[in-house]
């Protein structure tokens, strides 16, 4: 399965020394170089730089027509991670884009690329019993500085039958 992940789920999860969970679901993930510079160059002793960069599973690539992730940035002002993980995934015709961002979804989605969340990600790791419980895992991230909104917080506790 040909996943492609923004900087924001690699952080997050890195935050309480989980990103694991993104080999455990999906085997492997690409990143674009925009993502790798953001995470590990530009973020260098800060959460997710050392973790992503010791990844082996974590597979770094360039986007071919770079002008397009300049030409979706100046449009959207989205950052270029987010517009890098976009134009790659298009181009790798990827399943999914691991994306958390309001706006940068709504990018992705207006161009016919499947997303899933930082938290989808979790609710997909509870079905396959990778983790027992998705509340832990939320209340850690919470707990780390993770934005989550009461309501969406609830609303994935409903889905994870907890």
């Amino acid at each position: 399965m040909k996943v492609v992940a923004n900087s924001t789920p690699l952080i997050e999860l890195s935050k309480i020394k989980r990103l694991d969970l993104l080999r455990d679901v999906y085997g492997s993930i690409i990143i674009p170089e925009e993502v790798y510079t953001e995470v590990v160059i530009d973020g260098a002793g800060k959460p997710g730089a050392a973790a992503v960069k010791e990844a082996q599973w974590i597979l770094c690539r360039s986007v071919i027509d770079k002008n397009q992730v300049l030409i979706l940035h100046n449009r959207t002002l989205l950052d270029l991670g987010e517009c890098g993980a976009i134009v790659l995934a298009q181009e790798i015709d990827a399943e999914q884009v691991i994306i958390d961002d309001r706006v940068a979804r709504r990018v992705a989605i207006a161009r016919g690329l499947p997303i899933i969340g930082t938290i989808g990600v979790l609710l997909v790791a509870k079905t396959r019993h990778i983790i027992p419980d998705v509340k832990s895992i939320l209340d850690n991230l919470r707990d780390h500085g993770t934005r989550i909104s009461q309501r969406l917080y609830r609303q994935t506790l409903t889905n994870a039958g907890e």
